[in-house]
């Protein structure tokens, strides 16, 4: 599980440095499948938990990727990608994850970690998540940014409760599914209308 969770955190270190949206949208993807096989390898195969991680492969590691790329392919090439991070944000960053061993020892006394590195990984995916939302521009990079927390929020009630009522994980795809698809088609609206994928640009339109 801990190997898996290494994975999760390198696909958030390589949609944090993405700025080609193709990238980003890879590392998504790659999100999606190591959550699915984080199901898989949990507990026992049943099929319940079969069903869990192939829901979970179908929405976050085909649907909103899958979308997101559909969408991307129609646009020109000057809409594919995202401006460069501030600095500060590389530096807010690596002050976050390193915050997170702080995190550990303090909690450290109430035995609510139950799996110290997959906790470490997931917290750190989740604040590089929030970094993503406040420093990037792109329109599909804060839909990507949001997905990813998300999973990381999986991926950290996992390190905490070892896992979720199954249907807690169906409906959590649900709402995530329908979230992506809805976010998926305002940001396509968006782009056609104002011709443009820059959210700095956007607040612009604000009365």
């Amino acid at each position: 599980m801990n190997d898996w969770g290494l994975f999760f955190f390198i696909a958030a270190l390589g949609l944090f440095w993405a700025r080609n949206m193709q990238y980003a949208v890879w590392s998504l993807a790659a999100e999606g499948v190591v959550l699915s096989i984080m199901v898989w390898s949990s507990a026992p195969l049943t099929s319940v938990t079969a069903l869990v991680g192939l829901a979970t492969l179908a929405v976050k590691g085909l649907l909103i990727p899958g979308l997101i790329h559909r969408i991307m392919r129609s646009w020109p090439a000057r809409f594919r990608q995202d401006y460069p991070l501030p600095l500060w944000a590389y530096g807010v960053a690596a002050v976050l994850i390193l915050s997170v061993g702080h995190v550990m020892r303090l909690l450290g006394p109430t035995a609510l970690i139950r799996d110290a590195a997959l906790f470490f990984y997931a917290l750190s995916s989740i604040h590089l998540g929030f970094v993503m939302i406040v420093a990037r521009r792109h329109l599909l990079s804060q839909l990507a940014s949001s997905v990813a927390i998300e999973n990381a929020l999986v991926v950290l009630t996992v390190s905490v409760a070892g896992s979720l009522p199954t249907f807690v994980e169906l409906g959590m795809l649900v709402d995530i599914g329908i979230a992506g698809i809805l976010m998926v088609w305002m940001s396509h609206r968006i782009r056609h209308q104002w011709q443009t994928t820059d959210v700095i640009a956007l607040r612009r339109l604000r009365g």
